[in-house]
């Protein structure tokens, strides 16, 4: 143990001799105390908190990431060039416990600044709201949607095989013998899809909700949407006069329609949000189901020579957000995913830090994280109908098949990245967590680490030559 302390403070004290870690750190300092305390936003609580935690914590996280990315491929592989290390090695001081020593001694400190810092922009950030001249309205809003951790539930898949199937013996008739059948499943999808995300003037849509938790009886529950006027890739959006409503689990033992509707009109193309009480909308008697219905008023409501359609694509479905946790307690799980990140960068530099020089370690590590972020962008590429990719070309599935794969051994520190979460109010999950810090820590950068501690192993050092 004694080895493996001394190394860790070693490291420590050579990490802050470093003239990079100098200039980082003063660019962290600026950061942290700056950025809370000078964007501004929209003028509304909301926005200012979204704009601090985004721009403050995307800032604090990149330098000290950098910096940690920096120092764990340079003081091993430094060491080794000046022949520091062959003082080491000489005692009886296995070689894992080197690298252990300092891939824990720059994490360590790093977490270190990240916990200060964090603490700090949180203290900011809260003064900031404290000290601004909101309303009451504003603020209750602020800890209703964003100061709060809400999970967010999504409705069912919208299961539209048996109408491709049927819709493709209908047609396979009239196109020609040898004819790409998947191919033409998929556009027949594609129009069914894009078809029943048109609602027309008059009409109406359901969505339905399964396992929703209910908590307290004064918890409220909120649906998130987003709807169109016309096209959603229209610029010039109409005000929509609409209904949305729930169905009553209560009414629903007494009418025929037990919907509870509220007129609204809502600007195209901007999210919203609706709050309801949950015990109002949640039926506990069938596994937690909640029904949204969303209506498009008729045509004279709309004040227009000729109503449009309204369009809600897929990707804007209505969500239902319920409130888990308090603020303080997502901010605290965001930040431990982004120590999982730095405990992960520090492996990856040490690791590439034993092998080769430091400009060469600097950029395979780079290169490594690109890798990883692109895994991640051809992951999803590819179109998502019913839960299923829809491949364009066997090229393509050859692609994407290949990408899943290499993305079950890549770590991406997209994964681990939980700001946008944070500052929308979303909940991190302990189950995020606990995958986080099982397969893409423990199993994927434990890997990394075993190869590094390899490689020292070994590392022949007595054939290094100093130039």
């Amino acid at each position: 143990m004694k080895p493996f302390i001394a190394i860790m403070k070693q490291t420590i004290r050579s990490a802050t001799r470093s003239k990079v870690f100098h200039v980082l750190f003063i660019f962290i300092l600026l950061a942290v105390f700056l950025l809370p305390v000078t964007v501004s936003g929209d003028g509304t609580a909301i926005g200012l908190v979204q704009i601090s935690l985004t721009y403050s914590l995307n800032v604090v996280v990149a330098l000290i990431s950098i910096t940690t990315l920096w120092l764990s491929c340079s003081l091993l592989s430094r060491e080794v060039e000046n022949y520091n290390i062959h003082m080491v090695v000489s005692k009886p001081c296995p070689r894992w416990i080197l690298w252990m020593g300092k891939w824990f001694g720059v994490f360590l400190m790093h977490s270190i600044i990240l916990i200060v810092s964090a603490t700090i922009i949180y203290g900011l950030i809260l003064w900031r709201v404290h000290k601004g001249q909101f309303s009451e309205t504003e603020l209750k809003r602020l800890n209703q949607e964003i100061l709060v951790g809400r999970r967010e539930y999504k409705p069912e898949i919208l299961n539209i095989h048996d109408e491709v199937e049927a819709a493709y013996l209908k047609k396979r008739f009239e196109l020609a013998e040898g004819h790409d059948v998947a191919k033409v499943k998929r556009s027949l999808g594609e129009a069914i899809a894009k078809r029943k995300s048109e609602i027309k003037p008059g009409e109406t849509r359901d969505w339905n909700f399964r396992g929703v938790a209910l908590g307290k009886d004064t918890d409220m529950i909120s649906l998130r949407y987003r709807i169109y006027s016309g096209s959603a890739t229209d610029t010039n959006q109409y005000l929509i006069p609409c209904q949305w409503g729930f169905r009553l689990p209560e009414e629903a033992k007494k009418v025929a329609d037990p919907f509870g509707m509220v007129p609204l009109s809502v600007l195209g193309g901007t999210f919203q949000e609706m709050p309801v009480l949950a015990k109002q909308v949640v039926d506990t008697e069938n596994q937690g189901a909640v029904v949204v219905r969303f209506k498009n008023m008729p045509a004279e409501y709309w004040k227009m020579k000729e109503a449009p359609s309204v369009v809600i694509q897929s990707a804007d479905d209505p969500v239902l957000l319920a409130k888990i946790s308090g603020f303080l307690s997502n901010y605290i799980r965001s930040m431990i995913l982004a120590i999982f990140q730095i405990a992960f960068l520090a492996a990856l530099g040490t690791t590439v830090g034993a092998l080769f020089s430091t400009p060469v370690a600097a950029f395979v590590a780079i290169s490594y994280l690109i890798i990883g972020l692109s895994v991640n962008m051809a992951i999803s590429a590819p179109l998502k109908m019913n839960g299923v990719y829809q491949y364009k070309s066997v090229t393509q599935k050859c692609l994407h098949y290949f990408a899943r794969g290499l993305g079950t051994v890549v770590v991406s520190v997209g994964d681990l990245d939980a700001t946008s979460d944070l500052a929308n109010g979303r909940l991190v999950e302990y189950s995020r967590l606990g995958q986080a810090f099982l397969t893409l820590l423990l199993l994927r950068s434990g890997l990394i680490a075993g190869f590094g501690i390899w490689i020292l192993s070994r590392r022949q050092l007595g054939l290094v030559i100093k130039k």
